[in-house]
């Protein structure tokens, strides 16, 4: 990292919202106007992780997915700081240092309007602004961004409607599909035993998984993107348990063995929610139509970018 001076901004950034590509919008059209690199400074785990286990805070975008976001949007730099319990201890001018000085050298600085820094969360956005207004950096503030009800977006409202399954709510704040990474691995076989084989994919990590239910959406899988009927929940037609499993049905898949590849499942629109049913010719009448419909809905979507 050069000692040259820097457009940058700060922040969390779980999901890459709307709320936070302004933030990052004005970052890099900051480093356009003054001809130096534009840079987004995030941590890792989210904060809250660390100062509020108790929380149990869910990830909409894993660290990798985050970086991939941010560099689509034309970012030159992406600094991931490790967030400690001893990190969290640094004084809120001390950071203001940090940030000011090389070898980051900020020159211009954009945060949200509710950034919290420092040991205690005391250093607050108008005092960065301060801070910066001493040193002649320029500090922007843009203001909250909202959705069409007129509600500000951030990263709990759009956990929380992934929860509820409402997936189509949070593609809006996302501006993309919500997004789950992990593996292909073997599962109990059932699927393929009534004709309708799936993938099953252990999800990375705390992942935001959305509530139980079938949905459409887009499964890729060593960079091809199939249509995909996607189930999440504990299969109760045939299981007592708890544990939620993610499953999708490759819609026109060849039927290559992918167990073990790394898949992304993009959620496009929630089908149905979690059913029993009285019989297995009845579940498959059911999932059969879940396909024709999964097929029409993600036939119609964009490539997501996941």
């Amino acid at each position: 990292m050069g000692g040259g001076g820097r457009a940058v901004a700060i922040g969390a950034f779980d999901g890459v919202h709307l709320g936070h590509r302004e933030i990052i919008r004005h970052a890099v059209d900051a480093a356009r106007r003054r001809g130096m690199p534009s840079m987004v400074i995030t941590f890792e785990p989210n904060p809250l992780a660390v100062l509020r286990p108790e929380l149990k805070t869910t990830v909409l975008t894993p660290s990798d997915l985050r970086a991939r976001l941010i560099a689509a949007m034309g970012v030159d730099e992406l600094l991931e700081i490790p967030f400690t319990r001893s990190f969290s201890h640094i004084r809120w001018d001390r950071f203001c240092e940090v940030l000011m000085q090389p070898p980051i050298g900020a020159q211009s600085i954009a945060v949200g309007r509710n950034f919290r820094f420092g040991h205690g969360g005391d250093g607050t956005a108008a005092m960065l602004r301060d801070a910066g207004r001493a040193r002649r950096i320029e500090v922007e503030i843009p203001g909250l961004v909202t959705s069409p009800d007129g509600k500000p977006i951030s990263s709990t409202r759009i956990r929380r409607l992934i929860t509820q399954g409402d997936v189509e709510a949070a593609r809006v704040l996302l501006a993309r599909p919500h997004c789950l990474e992990g593996h292909v691995e073997h599962g109990d076989g059932r699927g393929a035993g009534l004709g309708i084989p799936t993938a099953n994919i252990a999800v990375e990590g705390r992942s935001a998984i959305p509530g139980r239910g079938v949905y459409a959406g887009r499964v890729t899988i060593a960079g091809t993107s199939w249509p995909a009927a996607i189930n999440v929940g504990v299969a109760p037609t045939f299981r007592e348990a708890t544990d939620v499993r993610v499953e999708a049905f490759l819609i026109d898949f060849p039927g290559t063995d992918v167990y073990g590849e790394h898949a992304t499942i993009a959620f496009l629109e929630r089908l149905r929610g979690e059913e029993r049913f009285p019989s297995a010719d009845a579940l498959v009448g059911q999932v059969r139509q879940d396909i024709g419909r999964a097929r029409t809905i993600a036939a119609g979507a964009d490539e997501p970018l996941c």
